[in-house]
């Protein structure tokens, strides 16, 4: 009797697992890989790096609770011509909120919007950004913002501008997270417009954004209602551009990071913190040469110091097989 029930359970555990359905079965992520990048030196040596760090037997194994990485964003894993994403959003909601009040269009902001005038938007641009969501809830701004991004287009790559961020990073983003590192995004850019693109389109954990902060206090606090914080015109300092990025990144605890990618000047003090960390380090620097698929222009001044310090210098022309 005991063998005929042995038989029987047999068999029914066999029936299971041969009539259960994928949905029932537990389903393994494919493995992160960097298939957007081109064959050559630069794939090479991030792979090289990525897996010496991680190798428990490797003499350059790094602990996996210091395996951190921080990323610049506008450039670097977004594009950023012929404007900010972020500008563009903000000239849109001033364009919005003069044709609500047209009595608005007398401020040289809301005047500047009105007719595409760009150069007194970029020299206002902190100005601008405070003034076109002043006393907005940030769930409010948060779902503006996304709204934006999934259904307006960029000017000349004709793209929503959610899908503008380069798929090669992002894949090397995804490609650092599976050697379990933890990846920040340090951003001149909102802090909360970073975030509001999490982890939908930036694969990042929204506290794992670190960029500049606008003031926002805690409203109806008293009350049920679902809107909470409330958007002031003043930023909490310190604002987080060139060497204050650094400065922000140790704030939130962060003593060293093993790599770092940029590129441009504003970036200069956070990636040269991770190459002088007295770590084995990786400093990625992204060189815009590629007019045909993006756009042209270059930091001469920051691949000048990534040549001499042996930094990666990534050709976007001819390491990154596809862009966006």
């Amino acid at each position: 009797m005991k063998r005929l029930s042995l038989l029987i359970l047999g068999f029914v555990l066999l029936i299971g697992c041969t009539f259960s359905t994928p949905a029932n079965r537990a389903q393994i992520p494919p493995p992160a890989t960097l298939d957007s990048w081109s064959e050559g030196p630069v794939k090479q040596r991030i792979i090289s790096f990525v897996n010496s760090v991680s190798d428990p037997a490797s003499p350059l194994y790094v602990p996996a609770q210091d395996r951190l990485a921080v990323f610049d964003m506008d450039g670097t894993l977004l594009c950023e011509k012929p404007d900010y994403i972020e500008v563009a959003i903000t000239q849109n909601r001033l364009r919005e909120k003069a044709a609500a009040d047209p009595a608005l269009a007398e401020n040289p902001l809301y005047k500047a919007a009105l007719t595409n005038d760009n150069a007194y938007i970029n020299q206002h641009v902190k100005e601008a950004i405070l003034e076109a969501f002043a006393n907005e809830y940030l769930s409010d701004m948060a779902a503006y913002w996304r709204q934006y991004v999934t259904q307006t287009r960029h000017p000349s790559l004709k793209l929503e501008y959610s899908k503008l961020f380069y798929k090669p990073m992002i894949e090397l983003i995804e490609y650092l997270q599976a050697a379990d590192f933890a990846v920040f995004v340090v951003s001149t850019s909102q802090q909360e417009f970073i975030r509001s693109l999490c982890p939908d389109f930036l694969p990042v954990p929204k506290q794992n954004v670190i960029g500049t902060m606008v003031a926002f206090t805690l409203a109806n606090l008293d009350d049920d209602a679902p809107h909470l914080f409330r958007r002031q015109k003043a930023y909490f300092e310190p604002y987080n551009a060139d060497d204050k990025k650094s400065v922000r990144i140790r704030e939130r605890g962060i003593e060293h990071a093993v790599l770092a990618a940029g590129n441009s000047m504003g970036d200069y003090a956070m990636l040269d913190g991770v190459s002088d960390s007295g770590r084995t380090s990786l400093v990625i620097v992204v060189d815009h040469d590629d007019s045909a698929r993006e756009f042209e222009y270059h930091k001469p001044d920051l691949l000048e110091i990534a040549h001499k310090r042996g930094w990666v210098v990534t050709s976007m022309k001819h390491d990154f097989r596809t862009i966006f």
